[in-house]
């Protein structure tokens, strides 16, 4: 693994690691709401529902980022191929939405036992197509999905940005458009006006996990169009 797939290992070992140093005190920060919201007031819903769909998306649009503007050109300049880069690219983003999704789901049920002891009911403050928080396969797959679009539309925003900047904007709103059907899958978002656009996807859950694998088929193929034959050098527009 070390030598054909360099890149993988790199980034899994370090942005898993990252995301794990960030998962903690996310739970503490998480725990300490709920235990200050039992204190002096109600506790009817969960606390974590809006930390983990808030932030973490953010993050992992990051690290797609970082991906694709740290990583191609340092790729390419010790003789690697566009190919091989994006090789690697799919696989790390596919695994980073893995781990961050177990992360996100184990924070779920550990919040959902506290709620038990404490005789409260469990539920998300807003409407997901998940279900129940004890849906520990649907809590996996959707945050998976969600994470997947985030971090190919950074990447794929990112290889525009590094080969042109007119085209690095051009791609902005297409990967508004890939991310905008995960939205609906976890019921919660911080982009204004953003609820009321997505509104018409409201799909069925098959419906909108088919539209949110064809987002993601879209991100990987506008990604290679733009990085298959990239200039070592940048253009300026």
């Amino acid at each position: 693994m070390t030598a054909r797939w360099p890149l993988l290992r790199v980034l899994l070992t370090s942005h898993v690691s990252f995301l794990f140093i960030l998962w903690l005190p996310a739970m503490l920060v998480s725990a300490a709401i709920l235990a200050g919201v039992a204190l002096w007031g109600t506790v009817d819903q969960s606390i974590w529902h809006y930390v983990a769909t808030q932030v973490p998306r953010w993050v992992v649009l990051g690290l797609g980022v970082d991906a694709a503007t740290t990583y191609l050109r340092l790729n390419l300049a010790h003789g690697r191929t566009r190919r091989d880069f994006l090789r690697q690219l799919w696989p790390y983003l596919a695994g980073l939405a893995v781990a961050l999704a177990a992360m996100i789901t184990i924070a779920y049920q550990i919040e959902r036992g506290a709620f038990a002891m404490a005789g409260w009911h469990h539920r998300t403050p807003f409407a997901t197509l998940f279900g129940d928080t004890g849906n520990v396969l649907g809590l996996l797959g959707v945050f998976t999905l969600m994470f997947l679009l985030w971090s190919i539309a950074g990447a794929m925003i990112a290889a525009g940005f590094t080969r042109n900047i007119l085209l690095g904007f051009a791609t902005i709103p297409l990967g508004l458009l890939i991310v905008a059907p995960s939205e609906v899958l976890v019921g919660l978002n911080g982009v204004p006006l953003f609820d009321t656009l997505t509104e018409p996807l409201r799909f069925p859950l098959l419906t909108a996990v088919a539209v949110c694998l064809g987002g993601a088929v879209v991100g990987c193929a506008a990604t290679w169009g733009i990085v298959r034959d990239i200039p070592v050098r940048a253009k300026v527009a």
